[in-house]
């Protein structure tokens, strides 16, 4: 089978990009061509189809929003990629036409390539399959948060709340282009040319149905990590962890307060700690002289995986709708114990003192309770072997790519029929 996969980014940045490439790989290794179709970056992984890629918005160095030098052209594009892109369109109907992909699977396109990445496969008489990563088709925010706290105010008001309350980026420019985008695509019928949506959660696939999408074209298709340390291996390692992106919405001030509290105990937290809310979080444990919580940036590699490896539990302190985090998946790898927040897909993965245990989102009187069971290095040892064995029995690569490829069949098949 030869897949066109789609994403904005062509470069590890974040669990979307993870999952491209671990798929990208799993499909290569088991007989399938993977075609990309991206975005021109100077952080790109090289390939020789980037010559169908498409240029970025504000140049190959920038990658997020605030990157971009606002000039006439840039805003240009931002409206462009935003609602629908010609240019983009062309471009994937080239590569289609050229590489004769059998489906199209989209990971993420929203504000860089557009909905056209979506029109132009389905005119081009393409299957289109698009994985969904957050709620980019029913919040304009992508996270249904609001003041630190979980907001659904534009499914029942509209989004015209997005509007007056400056949801996205704290911008009345940038919320007012999302809104337009979202009331465009719902107008011209975007995501009815979708013929399989895949979600990593069940928590999502519900939320998509109760708000209007059809049901049968939803599946629930947990991700999966690569296992790489035998059950046998469990280290007991002496301090928590908390790894991903350092943002309001990832929790993590809750950590630093919960463990501000516990001096006796050591966290680190691990990430890109160039972030605004990094930069609020260090000054906060500079001028109370917090000791007990250490930044170690970002890390890859041997490097990032000793780190997860000597940890004592990690933290998945989220006060969104979090969807399925890759961090729990390569904490269980390491038969690691988890502590979450009772919200969103996380109890799906975590079992409330199974392997790990469930916390009320921002509540640093109940995550310390937590922290402190994990005391025990019993504990610890018997919920990491649980972890390790959810893993392997409900987020295996062998299952993912299983009911996957079945899906990717069915479609083809429905298409032939047509």
């Amino acid at each position: 089978m030869k897949i066109l996969l789609v994403n904005y980014r062509y470069f590890i940045s974040g669990g979307p990009e993870k999952y491209m490439f671990n798929i990208k790989n799993m499909l290569v290794e088991n007989g399938h061509k993977v075609i990309p179709f991206s975005v021109h970056s100077n952080k790109n992984i090289e390939t020789e189809y980037s010559k169908y890629f498409v240029e970025p918005i504000g140049g190959r160095d920038a990658t997020y929003f605030e990157e971009c030098k606002k000039t006439p052209k840039v805003i240009a594009q931002m409206l462009t990629r935003s609602i629908y892109s010609r240019e983009v369109e062309k471009a994937i109907k080239k590569e289609i036409k050229e590489e004769k992909p059998d489906l199209v699977y989209i990971i993420h396109f929203v504000n860089k390539l557009s909905p056209s990445v979506i029109f132009g496969a389905k005119e081009m008489g393409v299957p289109v399959i698009l994985r969904l990563s957050d709620y980019f088709m029913l919040c304009p925010r992508f996270d249904f948060i609001y003041r630190k706290k979980p907001c659904e105010e534009c499914l029942t008001k509209g989004y015209r709340m997005c509007i007056k309350r400056r949801c996205v980026k704290n911008s009345l420019f940038a919320s007012t282009v999302r809104v337009l985008s979202m009331k465009v695509h719902k107008l011209i019928k975007v995501y009815e040319k979708v013929d399989a949506f895949v979600t990593p959660s069940g928590f999502l696939r519900q939320k998509l149905i109760d708000n209007g999408f059809d049901k049968n074209k939803i599946n629930c298709i947990p991700t999966f990590t690569f296992s790489k340390t035998d059950i046998g291996e469990q280290e007991i390692g002496s301090y928590g962890l908390y790894f991903g992106r350092i943002t309001e919405e990832k929790g993590v001030s809750t950590v630093v307060k919960a463990y501000e509290k516990l001096p006796d105990h050591y966290v680190k937290i691990m990430g890109n700690d160039s972030t605004e809310e990094a930069a609020r979080l260090k000054n906060y444990i500079k001028e109370k002289r917090i000791k007990n919580v250490e930044f170690v940036g970002f890390k890859s590699g041997a490097e990032l995986e000793e780190i997860i490896k000597k940890a004592r539990f990690t933290l998945i302190p989220s006060i969104w709708y979090d969807n399925l985090p890759n961090t729990a998946l390569e904490s269980f790898q390491y038969s690691k114990p988890v502590i979450a927040s009772n919200i969103g897909s996380l109890p799906e993965l975590v079992r409330d003192g199974v392997n790990g245990y469930l916390f009320e989102a921002g509540n640093v009187k109940d995550l310390m309770e937590k922290i402190r069971v994990l005391d025990s290095d019993l504990m610890v040892e018997k919920m990491g072997y649980e972890s390790r064995r959810c893993l392997d029995e409900r987020f295996s690569p062998e299952a993912h790519y299983q009911t996957l490829m079945n899906l990717f069949e069915e479609q083809l098949k429905r298409e032939k029929r047509k």
